[in-house]
């Protein structure tokens, strides 16, 4: 069977370990910060209970992840490696330059990126070709979406591979033709974002009330129809009309957002601040993290 290496055991290197061996591979996670090494046990076992696995089953499924000590030795007993540094270009390329020496030529390597260019990723890479970008959505054991997407120089034999195995994990996996940053669900998300944000920003309503909306509105409608099977079912000369009303109106920016800016400039970033769009008091980000994967888990059973 396929061995695994991860590079990176944080939010998303472990979830995507335990999505991994939820399906009977064995992986191997490596990271530089060896706290984050000592940690991994306790966060696949969180993750195991987040994502109700039987504990009968829960067992086996941790027992097939095991931390390793060195990158070398991470790049000698893998197949395949998984790609999960922090989002910075510069930990990325430092990571894959050390990486390279010490895999075969023909492994495969998966970057998570969830917002930078594949090809940009791959640049300080001796063989480029094997590099193909699989995005897991956070987090990945629940989540069944994974966007796979070439870089400028990946050979198609890495790509298909990689989509055969996800899709065999029994996951949802999409295949795009090219290499854009974001993928296709983050661009999708963060123009929704932009646009939340303009809309606090010219002053129309709180916070709280965007997430009302979305929630009661749109959430509940994409979840079973999307927007271009809705774009068709509303009919292609409405929805033309709609944006030719709306376009000018939309945000347009591309540096400065004043709501954030402000809010950053206040040290008020958000959670782990105690605030920011929202007020943060002790424990609501654990309710908030409970209440997001109690209703994925709902929605994929209702699906």
């Amino acid at each position: 069977m396929t061995r695994f290496g991860i590079i990176g055991g944080g939010l998303m290197g472990h979830g995507i370990a335990v999505a991994l061996a939820q399906a009977g591979y064995r992986v191997g996670v490596f990271d530089a910060d060896p706290a984050a090494l000592a940690g991994l046990g306790e966060r696949v076992g969180q993750a195991l209970s987040r994502s109700a696995t039987p504990p009968e089953r829960a067992g086996a499924v941790a027992d097939r992840i095991f931390t390793v000590d060195s990158l070398a030795v991470l790049a000698g007993q893998s197949d395949i490696v998984v790609e999960a540094v922090s989002e910075r270009l510069a930990v990325k390329h430092e990571v894959l330059a050390a990486l390279e020496p010490d895999i075969a030529v023909d492994t495969p390597v998966w970057t998570n990126t969830s917002v930078l260019s594949i090809s940009e990723v791959a640049q300080p890479m001796l063989h480029p070709r094997r590099l193909v970008g699989v995005h897991w959505w956070n987090p990945p054991y629940l989540i069944p979406l994974v966007e796979i997407a070439p870089g400028a120089d990946t050979e198609p034999g890495f790509v298909k591979q990689a989509h055969e195995l996800i899709t065999a994990l029994g996951k949802t996996s999409v295949l795009l033709h090219r290499d854009v940053p974001g993928f296709i669900g983050n661009r999708l998300q963060f123009a929704l974002v932009r646009e939340a944000l303009h809309l606090l920003d010219e002053g129309v309503c709180e916070p709280e009330t965007i997430d009302t909306v979305v929630r009661a509105s749109l959430g509940l409608r994409w979840s079973t129809v999307g927007p271009m099977e809705n774009a068709d079912y509303i009919g292609l000369d409405l929805t033309r009309a709609i944006l030719t009303s709306l376009a000018p109106s939309l945000s347009g920016r591309t540096s400065a957002f004043p709501t954030l800016d402000r809010l950053l400039a206040h040290d008020q970033a958000g959670r782990a601040a105690g605030r920011g769009l929202l007020d943060w008091p002790a424990g609501q980000g654990d309710e908030v993290a409970a209440r997001l994967e109690d209703g994925i888990r709902h929605n994929l059973r209702v699906r």
